[in-house]
Order: C-alpha cells, then structure tokens, then sequence
C-alpha cells in the first residue's frame, strides 16, 4: 500500500513542478514584453526613456523586438496569434 501511495505523490509532485515550470516561463514573458514596452513605448504615448539608456539597452532587445513585430502582424483579426502556432501542411 505505501508504494501505491509513494508513486500517487511522485506523480502529484511531477504535475505540480509542470505547472510552476509553466507558470514561470508565462511570467518571464511577460516581464519581457513590459521591458520591450517600457523602451519602446513611445510609440504608443508612453513617456520614452533617455535615449542613451534605449540605445544601450537595443542589443538585448533583439528577442523582444522579433515579438513585437510578430505582434503587430497577427494583432489584425483575433484569431490570427491561435492560427500563427498552428502547423499547417
């Protein structure tokens, strides 16, 4: 019976990490896009930073602004991002 229970809670435990494994690549995502947001907002009529920290701070943005611009390109009917992740042969 303790066995039983032992490998009940293994996969209890390897569900849990799964979804806070998850859970952190979403957050980490999003605080990507707020970062892309915060330099480049001013596009958007968000006060801009100095330029000098923009400029400084372009060469890590190169993830962000391949997002950005995905965004921009699906962001025309709603259900463009759902069909973009598709595989479609």
């Amino acid at each position: 019976m303790s066995a039983r229970w032992r490998r009940w809670l293994g996969l209890l435990s390897d569900v849990h990490r799964a979804r806070a494994v998850d859970t952190l690549e979403w957050e980490v995502q999003e605080l990507r896009q707020i970062f892309a947001l915060l330099l480049l907002g001013h596009g958007i009529g968000l006060p801009a930073p100095p330029a000098e920290l923009t400029l400084s701070l372009l060469p890590d943005l190169e993830e962000e602004l391949h997002m950005l611009i995905t965004h921009i390109d699906t962001a025309q009917s709603p259900l463009s991002q759902l069909f973009s992740s598709l595989p479609v042969d």
